[in-house]
């Protein structure tokens, strides 16, 4: 089954108590005579001390790392599609972080909390994918593709009638596509299938506008 724990925690250690150990033993190792055991001993046990004091003066940090889900229906090609749909999603959240307009990133919050549990239902239950099968191959990555097409157009910061017109029917649209990930997750638990040809075909309608956005700058 799929983590549906997205980070980690990873522990950073600190170069600064090894290092300060290490000019203790030079620095001591100039005081004391190395030649003898009490000398050696001595030296050693105040490079340790340097080294654990250090420690309370410059601890470990602890990063959050975020992890790709692993997933592991039995079937190799509902595998390989639950990876590449899961890039969707995580590029989605990136793509999140460069928008600013609160609308937008309201409704990418939704598409991606619905999508991470749309791909660990089918992930537990693979005979659901079928359903699904449109929602991975077309949905996610289209929802995608005019996201990212948006970014493209707020980071180059151009203008144009197309371009602000595109733009305008990706904001208007954007909770239309977010309440569509979250119908299809509904589907999913509901054992029964949805219609969102209507909701597909306002994406049909946005895709050659989100080429244009992404072919300019």
């Amino acid at each position: 089954m799929a983590e549906t724990q997205r980070t980690v925690e990873k522990r950073i250690r600190s170069a600064w108590p090894f290092l300060i150990a290490a000019i203790a033993v030079v620095v001591f190792g100039l005081i004391f005579p190395l030649y003898r055991i009490w000398g050696i001993l001595l030296t050693a046990a105040l490079a340790v001390g340097a080294y654990f004091i250090s420690k309370k003066l410059f601890p470990d940090r602890i990063e959050q790392v975020e992890v790709a889900p692993e997933y592991k229906t039995g079937i190799a090609e509902l595998d390989a599609a639950l990876t590449e749909a899961d890039a969707h999603i995580v590029a989605l959240r990136k793509l999140n972080e460069r928008i600013p307009n609160p609308r937008i990133t309201a409704s990418i919050d939704r598409m991606v909390t619905a999508g991470d549990a749309i791909l660990q239902e089918l992930n537990r239950n693979p005979q659901k994918a079928r359903s699904m099968r449109r929602f991975l191959t077309y949905y996610l990555p289209t929802a995608e593709k005019l996201m990212s097409g948006y970014a493209m157009q707020q980071d180059a910061a151009v203008s144009g009638e197309n371009l602000n017109e595109i733009k305008n029917r990706i904001e208007n649209n954007s909770e239309t596509i977010a309440k569509s990930f979250e119908s299809s997750l509904d589907s999913l638990y509901a054992g029964e299938a949805i219609d969102i040809s209507a909701d597909i075909s306002v994406l049909d309608s946005m895709v050659n506008g989100a080429n244009n956005l992404g072919g300019r700058k």
